[in-house]
């Protein structure tokens, strides 16, 4: 159950006023798919967005952790002004601009995606190591992959014949075919990197939602990023970013790379499957409604261009008896 919880205001009332900052009003903002709270402060010349993780408190530190080390690598995120354990809050500058989804439709888009792709090579050309970064197991994606499949098919059992049975010959199956991305080299890894956590403010793309930032798969943010669960970007367009982020591997190792690029990303687009299974559970039907086709798209996407024609019988069942 989410928490009722609500932001202790008193205290950043009080920020502001140490800052002789005067507040002339403020809202607060529609919830994103988390139990984050979200106020925006506005003065007569500036804003200021507060964020608060008091339905959330292990993340209240994650978050600044995170922002921390991405600020030592330079990548662009919101600047922290203010923090309070006890409130579990931060205070930062607002960027006055939607996220990055209100480009979709524009020619920026393509700019949004390309510098996006070129922090992702920032980061894993990165040399430091920060040890209040959490290490996630090499196992994660593919046991994440098969709890996603299983939590959906689970809730749609009564439209799946031998539904059952089905499930277990598909586990199976996926089990073995995730083996190869249980072995890597992990890199600092934002771990749900794709448009609605991007900002495009003055020609420049800033990362924001960064608490879960871990050491993980190095292909994870560039397979989230291209093949989003939300959205489908046109074939060039895809190959475009794909080429911008593997224009220093050599050609002979490229075919690999963005093999294994399809099979994370399959990985991890099964996981959301059971992930917009548990918000509609959580009374937020919303994005089950919205993307569930999407990401079935992706999730098809890679099984054609992987071969996996075993795993396109069991998956096809599945898909054309929850559609």
């Amino acid at each position: 159950m989410v928490k009722n919880n609500k932001i202790n205001l008193d205290k950043i009332k009080n920020y502001f006023l140490e800052k002789n900052i005067k507040i002339h009003s403020f809202k607060k903002f529609n919830s994103d798919a988390s139990n984050k709270e979200f106020r925006l402060y506005e003065s007569l010349t500036d804003k200021y967005l507060v964020l608060s993780f008091v339905n959330q408190p292990q993340d209240f530190k994650k978050y600044i952790n995170a922002t921390k080390s991405l600020e030592i690598i330079g990548i662009p995120v919101p600047e922290m002004l203010y923090s309070n354990n006890s409130t579990v809050s931060v205070v930062m500058n607002y960027l006055p601009s939607n996220n990055a989804t209100q480009f979709i439709k524009s020619r920026y888009l393509k700019t949004i995606l390309l510098e996006a792709s070129s922090h992702l090579i920032k980061i894993k050309n990165n040399q430091s190591k920060f040890k209040n970064i959490s290490l996630r197991s090499k196992n994660t994606l593919s046991k994440s992959a098969v709890w996603g499949i299983s939590f959906y098919v689970n809730h749609y059992k009564k439209k799946i014949d031998g539904y059952d049975f089905i499930l277990n010959l598909l586990l199976k199956n996926l089990i073995k075919t995730f083996k190869k991305i249980c072995i890597y080299q992990p890199i600092l890894t934002h771990g749900d990197y794709f448009l609605d956590n991007l900002i495009f403010y003055k020609k420049k793309v800033w990362v924001i939602d960064h608490q879960d930032l871990s050491y993980d798969h190095p292909l994870l943010d560039i397979a989230s990023l291209i093949f989003d669960a939300r959205r489908i970007y046109s074939k060039k367009m895809t190959n475009d970013i794909l080429n911008s982020y593997l224009k220093d591997i050599k050609p002979s190792e490229k075919k690999a790379m963005i093999d294994d690029i399809h099979l994370v990303s399959l990985a991890r687009n099964l996981r959301i499957l059971g992930a917009w299974i548990y918000l509609n559970k959580k009374g937020k039907a919303i994005y089950l409604k919205n993307f569930k086709q999407n990401t079935w798209h992706q999730i098809n996407i890679h099984i054609d261009h992987l071969k996996l024609y075993e795993l396109r019988d069991l998956l096809g069942i599945i898909h054309q008896e929850t559609s």
